[in-house]
């Protein structure tokens, strides 16, 4: 666990006091480095030997990001709902995010970071991160993730926290809000070909919901929310080669953001695929997503 400058002063204005980030590393030591980060519900172990990492199809032993090979390092995000320190109400930008990392890479006395992943809201905090880094990083990767967020997940969320408002943060209420989350992530053609008998969906959803809910606090989930809303970012002021992963048929990051965001990067390279799992393709298409890590590593001077 980091202990950050305190306080740790924020985008906002706000301070964190006695702020503490919690990371964890996989692989040998001195290893060239993979920064690994994920959406909101991910958490510094991207693999772990128990099987319980939220991304074991790409990270570990012979995988694309082998462990064999690389050490990677995980983080679990400010304000989350995880080990790392807590919002206390205050508002955590992307931003924030990439100045705990970078400090903690730092730390770690790393000057090189040979690839840095994001996923999601772990793509907008890498964009910050690697702005930050500058020639210390060596190749960007941003899977279903772009320099601002889509109207429609902005609405999105915003009936999300409006379920938290009416339900008093229960964890009722939180579950139902990630119901509707989950909605997002995949497409109705999954949905459609996975629950023939239409009685099933609900069950799913609710599984699913509460679930999350026994894990996540509202707060966390407010904080973590408004996080994505706000992030904003000039795709110029990165400035490493940089491979874009989208989906055509993710409704929260669509396309037409992505390739906006191409036109104004300074060295992007875009893979886009179809997919019926949608903003979820970064976790469910695994040899579309390793083939993706693994030019990316090929490519790294």
């Amino acid at each position: 666990m980091l202990a950050l400058p305190n306080p740790f002063r924020l985008e906002s204005g706000a301070d964190i006091e006695r702020a503490q980030l919690t990371w964890q590393c996989a692989g040998p030591e001195g290893a060239p480095l993979v920064v690994v980060l994920g959406g909101i519900s991910a958490h510094a172990r991207c693999c772990s030997a128990d099987g319980g990492g939220w991304w074991e199809s790409q990270c570990g032993d012979g995988r694309a990001l082998d462990t064999n090979r690389f050490q990677l390092l995980g983080v679990d995000w400010l304000g989350g709902a995880a080990a790392s320190s807590a919002a206390n109400g205050a508002d955590i930008s992307a931003a924030d995010q990439a100045r705990a990392l970078l400090l903690l890479v730092n730390r770690l006395g790393r000057r090189r970071v040979h690839l840095l992943v994001g996923a999601s809201y772990g793509g907008c905090v890498a964009q910050h991160l690697a702005v930050l880094l500058g020639a210390r990083l060596r190749h960007l990767v941003l899977l279903c993730s772009a320099h601002r967020s889509s109207a429609f997940a902005l609405a999105l969320r915003h009936v999300q926290r409006a379920i938290l408002d009416l339900g008093g943060d229960s964890a009722a209420a939180l579950a139902l809000a990630r119901e509707l989350a989950i909605l997002g992530y995949v497409t109705a053609a999954e949905i459609e070909s996975c629950f023939l008998d239409a009685d099933a969906v609900a069950p799913w959803l609710e599984h699913h919901g509460g679930k999350f809910a026994a894990r996540f606090s509202a707060d966390a989930y407010r904080c973590l929310g408004r996080s994505l809303d706000t992030h904003r970012i000039d795709p110029a002021t990165i400035r490493v080669p940089t491979t874009l992963f989208g989906v055509r048929d993710d409704v929260l990051v669509p396309p037409q953001l992505l390739h906006e965001f191409a036109a104004h990067a300074a060295c992007c390279e875009y893979v886009e695929i179809s997919s019926i799992h949608g903003h979820d393709a970064f976790l469910k298409e695994t040899d579309a997503v390793g083939a993706v890590l693994r030019m990316a590593l090929e490519e790294s001077p």
